[in-house]
């Protein structure tokens, strides 16, 4: 596994705290978003995924709050959080979905971020010297990894039509 942070570890539990709390703000803002976009689209299957997603996201961020009650957070800037990336380890990249997107394409996308979360979370559980901040982010990991397992089962109830991006009868037309 490759090292999931920069900046140097992550050494105290409000650290990991703030990070958690970005991340999973980010994701649940993210699959709201997408899932607007598939619904906009028509992509009820694909926008019903994002929404599942979107809501166990909310639950995690719901209690990520919950033990930040009483804990003075760090600041992070946007450019200084330790992860690699501009965005979150958890956030699809916009740029990789499209309208036409499958149930199969969309379930790999975020089966694809919820990993990256999972060794995000190892990592710091793998660098940090402090017990608690090894306790805790081994349990943010065995959470994404939960979502992990929830996306290979629905990528294995995957049939052949899920594969296939929807054909558009009035495609969008290119400016030149």
């Amino acid at each position: 596994m490759t090292d999931s942070t920069k900046g140097g570890a992550i050494a105290t539990v409000p650290e990991l705290l703030a990070h958690a709390l970005a991340m999973e703000t980010e994701a649940a803002e993210r699959y709201g978003e997408l899932a607007v976009q598939m619904e906009t689209h028509r992509k009820t299957a694909v926008a019903a995924i994002f929404r599942r997603l979107e809501a166990a996201e909310k639950k995690h961020l719901g209690e990520i709050t919950h033990l930040c009650r009483n804990v003075e957070l760090p600041h992070y800037a946007p450019w200084d959080f330790k992860w690699n990336g501009v965005e979150s380890p958890e956030a699809i990249d916009t740029g990789r979905v499209h309208y036409q997107l499958s149930v199969r394409e969309a379930i790999l996308l975020a089966y694809e971020h919820e990993r990256k979360a999972a060794e995000f979370y190892t990592g710091v559980a793998n660098s940090a010297q402090a017990a608690d901040v090894k306790a805790l982010a081994r349990q943010f990991a065995a959470e994404e990894q939960e979502h992990i397992g929830w996306l290979e089962a629905w990528l294995s109830q995957c049939g052949p039509g899920d594969a296939i991006a929807t054909e558009d009868p009035d495609p969008p037309l290119g400016q030149e």
